[in-house]
């Protein structure tokens, strides 16, 4: 296995390790992203959503609008880190670590800062919508997210043009895995790794995995971590340990892939996490729904 792949894998073993360690903690709290968890408007809810922010995204982009992108992102962003912090601490307590981050995130975006970064706050919100969703809204977002990330990829490439306009910016939606020692997240020219030499070669840096590839696999093992009793290896249960495992063939069947142009990650990984739930629901002998 090459060292990149490794690596990558490694951030989606510890953003789920710590999403499900911290889940007690939020699901203790009245934190939750939507009212009613059973409801099959929810997938439908957060698309929209999603839809909306990334037209504002590249609308902006296009605009050249960095500074309110970047702003914006930065304030969702400190919104979430706050809302995890405030169950495990006092809430005045967690404004000082909220300031301290998004101070850091902005005058030093260094790769090293954006991964350690993007584990903790990929798996922030992996809880939160994990635990404001029961297994069927999960699995219909995890189907329609797979299908649009295909489309925005392959198709019409807006998700492409967000990815450059994040590196632009330094925003922090992105892992950044370095192919070198002296690689600088800083530094780094967008169009050098999505633009090419026009001889079907890109002149890279670093490998990128955007860090919604590890966010909405993640909520269905969550999910399944509260919906089924627990048990099994270390408490967790069958569902969970089996989506887990589907996630991470899932990305190992997606670094197989050329990495010579962008690639959509879900169709790998949210097919990966929904096939090891159902396996593990089959081998518990319980229904998945």
């Amino acid at each position: 296995m090459k060292a990149h792949v490794l690596v990558m894998l490694l951030f989606l073993v510890a953003v789920q390790l710590i999403a499900l360690a911290i889940t007690p903690a939020i699901s203790a709290t009245d934190n939750r992203v939507f009212e009613d968890p059973a409801s099959i408007s929810n997938p439908i809810i957060y698309v929209l959503l999603i839809l909306i922010f990334t037209a504002i995204l590249l609308l902006a982009i296009r605009l050249k609008g960095e500074w309110l992108v970047k702003g914006f992102i930065q304030i969702s962003i400190a919104v979430t880190i706050f809302i995890v912090l405030a169950a495990v601490m006092p809430m005045r307590l967690a404004l000082l670590p909220t300031v301290a981050v998004m101070l850091l995130l902005h005058y030093y975006p260094e790769w090293y800062i954006l991964d350690v970064f993007g584990i903790l706050v990929c798996a922030a919100i992996s809880s939160l919508l994990g635990l404001s969703m029961t297994i069927l809204p999960v699995v219909v977002l995890l189907v329609i997210l797979a299908v649009y990330d295909a489309i925005s990829v392959y198709k019409t490439r807006h998700m492409v043009s967000l990815a450059e306009g994040a590196i632009k910016m330094k925003a922090p939606l992105l892992f950044v895995v370095p192919k070198s020692k002296g690689y600088s997240f800083r530094s780094q020219d967008a169009g050098a790794i999505f633009k090419g030499d026009g001889k079907g070669k890109t002149d890279r840096g670093a490998y990128f995995l955007g860090l919604g590839d590890a966010i909405i696999p993640t909520i269905l093992v969550i999910s399944a971590s509260w919906s089924f009793p627990s048990g099994g290896i270390f408490g967790l249960n069958l569902p969970t340990i089996g989506a887990m495992l589907g996630t991470y063939a899932g990305f190992l069947l997606l670094m197989t892939t050329s990495r010579d142009r962008p690639q959509a990650g879900l169709p790998f990984l949210n097919s990966g996490v929904i096939l090891g739930f159902l396996a593990g629901c089959l081998a518990l002998g319980v229904s998945p729904f």
